[in-house]
């Protein structure tokens, strides 16, 4: 059953010409592809996937400022 939201995006999409659709299209496989993974996801991926990703978090978090709390 297709919800009024999964309606609303279809007539979006069919709206668009092929430009815009592969533009779409794109952001999506990004979207899914930068979405956090479970700790098992993560097991699951091939050593050097894994090794690439985890350097890509440290570095992102490497520009985030932290605040020291003590106890």
């Amino acid at each position: 059953m297709t919800s009024v939201l999964e309606k609303e995006i279809i007539e979006k999409f069919q709206q668009l010409d092929a430009s815009g659709r592969q533009r779409v299209l794109g952001f999506l496989e990004q979207f899914e592809s930068e979405r956090p993974l479970s700790a098992i996801e993560l097991i699951r991926l091939p050593a050097e996937e894994r090794q690439r990703r985890v350097e890509a978090a440290i570095d992102s978090a490497g520009n985030e400022e932290f605040e020291i709390f003590e106890a």
